[in-house]
């Protein structure tokens, strides 16, 4: 399961605060896997304008946080209230990985935010992607998504590719889908936090 982050930069907060927190680095569990970390390249994409994507076990280890959330440990632990207090999460969103893999590497990563109705299965999402993954060689699908009920933003799936470049991507970004029942609403540029203008 994927925990998805929606994340804004509080202008309140000075952006090399921002950039310093935003990282993450203070949350180091075995259990949880940050996979990816981006933010929004040029201004193209939806906002909020970072998504931070943690993959863990699903809703068991989800009252395992709530949980470690609450002690006094964790509410005197500066790495933590800097992260809850320094960030605006401006929502989340829960996850089924329909495709999944490693943690996404370099690369302009395009996002892609789709809708797939209760009659469409998750074989048929996942056939449609790998089928559009197979003629867009030049970049690499990561991620497709499918939201857990209702539990995140519209339209409530998303795919993850990963391209060297803008004009490497082109060809994704310029392909018509005509009445393809499975088809991007809305999609968006970013690269890894780290290396994002925000």
């Amino acid at each position: 399961m994927i925990y998805v982050e929606y994340i804004e930069h509080d202008r309140i907060l000075p952006i090399q605060i921002f950039h310093k927190i935003g990282m993450q680095d203070a949350w180091s569990d075995a259990a949880d896997e940050k996979v990816a970390n981006l933010g929004r390249a040029e201004r193209l994409a939806p906002g909020p304008s970072v998504m931070c994507f943690w993959r863990h076990r699903g809703l068991a280890r989800m009252d395992e946080w709530e949980a470690s959330f609450r002690t006094e440990a964790t509410r005197r632990d500066p790495g933590f209230q800097a992260t809850r207090l320094g960030i605006h999460f401006v929502e989340a969103g829960l996850y089924d990985e329909i495709v999944g893999g490693a943690a996404l590497g370099r690369g302009l990563h395009v996002v892609e935010f789709f809708a797939a109705g209760e009659g469409v299965s998750d074989g048929a999402i996942k056939s449609r992607y790998e089928a559009r993954a197979a003629t867009h060689g030049g970049g690499t699908l990561g991620f497709v998504l499918r939201r857990v009920g209702t539990l995140g933003p519209d339209p409530g799936c998303l795919a993850v590719w990963t391209f060297p470049s803008y004009a490497a991507a082109e060809g994704l970004l310029r392909e018509r889908h005509g009445d393809a029942p499975i088809h991007p609403a809305r999609t968006g540029l970013y690269w890894n936090f780290d290396e994002a203008l925000i």
